[in-house]
């Protein structure tokens, strides 16, 4: 069986990473025998006619594709042109919006053939399996299908007991290097599992409460490789890393003994640090530290069911603040029992952990307690538009404060961080000293714009080349040349970018007789 991955196209403000779910899967299936390959669209732009060249090279047998929320429109939209160009093919969609809302995706959407819940290896292997032998499907868990007009849902498959039969993620199917253009990390996990029950999340459901840990020797090697890839920061993306502290500290001390250097960050609660766990992570390499705070108001915490307090959050940042790991603190606004006072609080309390801290807008996203309960909660759904899902705006009302303003706290926060950055740049271009935070954050701002210019422009692509025996350095400096025709970005700017993506290896010289030619690495 032939099986094309797919990721959907996802905003760049978001920062997105390579696809971490689907790489995991594609590993597997490579190891059960499926030859795969990974579209991904967030940095190789979709368009029917590159899904008429994938069809007619890759000649995949199933397509698939993995969707949040958020992007799941834009998913069902790419999996209908494939299915459009070539009818036979089968479709196949998982992810946590598709686990949670199964029946209309399926009952609206004739693009898609079968939806995959929860994780997916084992139940994608076996319907792989079961369609290239022409077996039955029925005793397949975790699947869902139309069946004469109807959607038959199977029984949910239990969560793997060890997780350590999942093979590395393929991490080579994925053009990494244009993630790497655009600064972003690189994540891995080490374990799969929550055991909280936060009524915004859909973690615990779709990965279960028991946290099942990955072997610590898989996990520092799965570290150093990534480490050795160029990226600047690797991301540990477990829902809770800190969640065992022996396991964490035996984490941080092999990465030492290795002699591993990278900087890293990862994802904690504030009740599960201590300094003597910071104190080890920082010497392993960690910068920083992402705490859901969510609200600087107790009683919501309560009702949301954290299972924190306001003084536990700023024990914690006073803990990062003293041990060198800077703390990022994110919080969400609109939560069930917000009021124009909550948010106030909220506000308030941002500024007093940390001079990182952003908020989000309560999306309450398919299988959230919070969407499935939300009478109980005073809240109402606005809107099943799932483009707007983005936790930027407000879908959903408490009653007790208007959505409009919401949106209009958070749209000024932003905007203020916008012009903070905006007023970085007017300084930069009239030649005024920059602190050494904000000369980061102009360079990092400009590697950014630089790398997703080229991606979204299809510029490296399209750029012909040169024919062969130019020279030393006659490619580059015609492709600085060139790009400089379709970037508006000055010469000597482009220049240092391009040379930059060459020492990054982002970019290389490519011989494609008789020319030669910049591609991505």
């Amino acid at each position: 069986m032939k099986m094309l991955l797919i990721n959907a196209p996802f905003p760049y403000e978001e920062r997105p990473t390579a696809p971490l779910g689907l790489t995991c899967l594609a590993g597997y299936l490579l190891r059960e025998g499926v030859d795969v390959s990974i579209e991904d669209c967030i940095v190789q732009p979709h368009s029917r006619r590159r899904a008429r060249e994938n069809l007619d090279r890759l000649r995949p047998d199933v397509v698939g594709a993995t969707a949040v929320t958020m992007n799941v429109k834009a998913a069902l939209r790419i999996l209908s042109d494939y299915k459009e160009e070539q009818p036979g093919l089968v479709t196949v969609m998982g992810g946590p919006h598709v686990t949670f809302d199964a029946e209309n995706i399926l009952l609206r959407n004739p693009c898609v053939d079968y939806v995959v819940r929860g994780e997916g290896e084992i139940t994608c292997t076996e319907l792989l399996r079961a369609l290239d032998s022409g077996a039955p499907v029925e005793s397949i868990q975790g699947i869902s299908y139309r069946s004469n007009g109807a959607v038959v849902h199977h029984e949910d498959r239990p969560f793997l007991q060890d997780i350590n039969v999942l093979p590395f993620p393929a991490i080579h199917l994925v053009p990494l290097s244009r993630y790497r253009a655009m600064g972003f990390p690189i994540t891995m996990v080490t374990s799969r599992g929550c055991p909280y029950e936060c009524i915004f999340c859909v973690g615990r459901r779709m990965v279960g409460r028991r946290v099942r840990h990955f072997d610590v020797q898989r996990v520092v090697d799965e570290f150093e490789t990534l480490s050795r890839l160029g990226f600047a920061v690797i991301c540990i993306v477990d829902d809770l890393f800190t969640a065992n502290k022996a396991r964490c500290m035996e984490i941080c001390d092999n990465i030492l003994q290795r002699g591993i250097s990278h900087l890293w960050s990862a994802f904690s609660r504030v009740d599960t640090v201590s300094e003597p766990l910071l104190r080890r992570m920082k010497s392993a390499g960690c910068m920083a530290l992402c705490f859901g705070i969510e609200s600087g108001n107790q009683a919501i915490l309560d009702r949301i069911k954290k299972k924190t307090t306001l003084d536990e959050c700023r024990r914690a940042a006073q803990l990062c603040h003293e041990t060198g790991v800077e703390p990022w603190m994110s919080f969400v606004l609109g939560l069930p029992g917000e009021t124009p006072e909550t948010v106030r609080q909220t506000m308030e309390f941002g500024k007093t952990l940390s001079e990182n801290y952003g908020f989000h807008i309560l999306a309450p996203f398919p299988g959230t307690e919070v969407r499935e309960r939300c009478d109980a909660y005073g809240m109402t759904i606005l809107t099943d538009d799932w483009d707007r899902y983005d936790a930027n705006q407000s879908v959903s009302a408490t009653g007790s404060i208007a959505p409009e303003e919401i949106d209009r706290v958070v749209g000024e926060f932003n905007a203020g961080i916008f012009e903070y950055l905006d007023d970085i740049s007017a300084k930069k271009a009239a030649g005024e000293p920059l602190s050494p935070r904000d000369e980061g954050i102009w360079e990092g701002r400009r590697n950014f714009e630089f790398g997703r210019d080229l991606i979204l422009g299809g510029l490296v692509e399209r750029y012909p080349g040169m024919a062969n025996g130019a020279g030393d350095n006659g490619v580059l400096d015609d492709f600085v040349e060139y790009l400089s025709h379709g970037m508006g970005w000055p010469r000597e700017q482009i220049g240092r970018q391009v040379q930059r993506l060459m020492n990054m290896r982002c970019l290389e010289e490519k011989v494609v007789n008789p020319r030669t030619t910049i591609a991505w690495t």
